[in-house]
């Protein structure tokens, strides 16, 4: 079999490939959901925006454990620098499901626009099935958010900058670093930062005092993350990357 013939039946393995990661996604999610999952729903959700309405009624964002000595890094506690509540705190006010369908239907929308390969579909469908990205996305975590942010940074560069405001997945907002809307954007954020300056002391505190976090404490969230990165590197548009220095 030459070369050109054995291609479509790569492809068509790839494609197949990437179809039964896809269904073990859906069949792990439906056997959760059937062993009484439902309560864990929305916990990332509710616990954010318990944090943010404490710290509108001004009673702090972070626990007051958090800032009194070392605490584990455990589910309850609040990580997230201040800008973040930049997002968080329209959400107090809008219906819930829109945390959920607004970043999804982004990174759906930018991986349908970058018409990925069957092999970057396969590795889509992998990371998709990552057994916590699937937890995460039941949660409601905000990592969801991070990657949609890096989804619009594959086509325009500047929105990538959000990606900061989870620290730890910091390398990924170096997607579009070559624009200068990408600098723009940097600089714009850290405007905004200086708005929560009050705030910073606490963060820093919080951090230090974290037990268990570090630098590796978002390893288990790049699948997640990278589900819109790999769209953009397998393309078959061949369009050109958001790297390469041009006006915005």
């Amino acid at each position: 079999m030459s070369g050109s013939s054995r291609r479509p039946v790569f492809r068509a393995l790839l494609i197949g490939a990437a179809v039964v990661f896809l269904g073990l996604f859906l069949a792990m999610w439906a056997q959760f959901l059937l062993a009484g999952g439902t309560s864990n729903i929305g916990v990332d959700y509710d616990l954010y925006m318990a944090a943010t309405r404490s710290w509108l009624a001004g009673d702090g964002f972070y626990l007051a454990s958090q800032l009194a000595g070392p605490y584990p890094v455990v589910h309850g506690v609040v990580l997230y620098p201040p800008p973040m509540l930049i997002l968080l705190v329209p959400f107090t006010m809008l219906p819930a499901p829109l945390w959920w369908a607004v970043p999804n239907a982004v990174i759906l929308a930018v991986v349908l626009r970058h018409r990925p390969s069957p092999a970057a579909w396969l590795a889509m469908a992998i990371c998709l099935w990552f057994p916590i990205t699937g937890v995460r996305l039941l949660h409601g975590n905000p990592g969801m958010w991070i990657s949609a942010a890096l989804a619009l940074g594959t086509l325009l560069g500047w929105p990538s900058v959000l990606v900061l405001l989870k620290p730890t997945l910091a390398p990924f907002a170096l997607v579009g670093i070559r624009r200068r809307s990408w600098w723009i954007a940097l600089a714009a954020l850290g405007v905004v930062s200086l708005l929560f300056l009050p705030m910073w002391a606490d963060y820093v505190t919080v951090i230090r005092n974290a037990q268990g976090g570090g630098i590796l404490y978002s390893i288990d969230e790049i699948p997640q993350v990278a589900i819109p990165l790999i769209a953009w590197l397998g393309s078959t548009r061949r369009a050109r990357p958001a790297g390469p220095a041009q006006p915005a």
